[in-house]
């Protein structure tokens, strides 16, 4: 089977989101073939000329070792505002050299412009059409005139996919309402994989001597993209006179890049808070240990637009490794994982920046806690299962267009 991927984000840099974990764990399967469009999207290539050239990679792994993805960037100008245009043509071509020389048996999108790109080409050809839909797109789109745009290419990306995958019952909602037909839409939840879950000892309690942890330590955990409405600096400011008089022996363990990140730790090193620890980005491979030291993981998200929808990969992760995670009440959160599953939600953010200190005696109750998350993660979000699903879902849809 050979399989075409379309996103508008960077397979190399970005995630790994769902799309890494569901196609490199297909790729291993030597009769499945996949192909991903991806995109430049934070200008990690250079050249001296105007032209960027397009670039291959091979055996990337970002979720699991031994991935056979093949990811093709396809050559843009290096002019803002034409970047992304000038991939969107290039992009265009690609696929049509793509299908002449191997023409796919379905074509999956998780993007906008890609897809929209991706649908017409598939409904010329006859090639079965899957928007795979992880959040709502047009909502990230940081222009506002250009959002209303990017929410009519959604709204004719639903309606006319041959078959729509959302990871939450709320995206299910909206991709109805947006026009897609209700009998063409399936849930497929996002996951974890247990082996992902295996803790190396040795190198725990290396971690642990770098950092300069002790058992006395309560460490709180971020992990991701620094958004900035992740409430991060606001939990730093709260806490910092207190940590440092020592009412509180928090350690602030942070993971990951972006978004906020290079200001907040300007801010960190401007009020001297040597309690936050900024590790930046860990390839997935390796934050199996950095979790496990964890006492208490934070989902801090503001409710907003962006996250009022979705339920990150992240919280699965923390729970699969038996972590409690303290949560804002984002609806899809709370409907998708419910009270007394591993997950503590408070009301608002400011409730939830209040909570940790209520939390950080309580060393021994939380790890019950997340003992029972664990056993919620175990039963329903096993990616073998969710893989399994979504082959069905692909051979059924071809069956219909052929």
């Amino acid at each position: 089977m050979n399989i075409l991927v379309l996103q508008e984000t960077d397979w190399l840099t970005r995630g790994p989101h769902t799309q890494h974990h569901v196609f490199e764990r297909l790729s291993k399967n030597f009769s499945i073939k996949i192909t991903v469009l991806d995109y430049d999207v934070d200008r990690k290539l250079q050249s001296k000329s105007i032209f960027i050239k397009e670039h291959k990679y091979e055996h990337i792994d970002r979720s699991l070792t031994g991935s056979n993805v093949k990811i093709i960037r396809t050559a843009h100008i290096q002019v803002k505002y034409l970047r992304r245009i000038s991939s969107l043509i290039t992009n265009f071509f690609k696929i049509l050299k793509i299908i002449r020389k191997n023409k796919p048996d379905v074509i999956v999108s998780l993007s906008l412009s890609n897809g929209f790109l991706g649908l017409c080409i598939a409904k010329f050809f006859k090639i079965p059409f899957i928007f795979y839909c992880i959040d709502k797109l047009h909502t990230l789109v940081p222009i506002l005139y250009v959002r209303s745009i990017a929410r009519s290419v959604a709204r004719f990306i639903f309606r006319f996919s041959d078959q729509v995958i959302t990871v939450t019952k709320l995206l299910e909602k909206l991709a109805i309402d947006e026009g897609a037909k209700p009998e063409r839409v399936d849930i497929l939840l996002n996951g974890i994989s247990l082996e992902n879950t295996l803790v190396n000892n040795e190198r725990l309690k290396n971690l642990k001597k770098e950092l300069s942890f002790s058992d006395r330590d309560f460490i709180l955990l971020f992990m991701g993209f620094f958004y900035d409405f992740a409430g991060l600096k606001e939990i730093i400011d709260y806490y910092n006179i207190d940590v440092k008089e020592g009412r509180f022996n928090i350690k602030f363990l942070l993971l990951g890049d972006g978004g906020i990140y290079k200001s907040l730790v300007k801010h960190v090193e401007s009020i001297d808070a040597n309690w936050v620890i900024f590790t930046g980005k860990v390839p997935f491979l390796e934050l199996t240990e950095y979790i496990a030291l964890a006492d208490l993981c934070l989902l801090s998200f503001k409710l907003n637009e962006v996250t009022k929808d979705i339920t990150p990969v992240k919280i699965m992760e923390y729970m699969a490794m038996k972590k409690p995670v303290l949560s804002n009440s984002l609806p899809n959160v709370v409907l998708e994982i419910g009270e007394n599953n591993g997950v503590i939600f408070a009301e608002n953010q400011r409730e939830l920046i209040k909570k940790i200190a209520e939390l950080v005696p309580k060393k021994n109750e939380l790890k019950k806690i997340g003992e029972s998350g664990y056993k919620l993660i175990k039963e329903n979000y096993l990616w073998i299962d969710i893989l399994e699903d979504f082959k069905k879902i692909m051979m059924r849809t071809i069956k219909k267009k052929r």
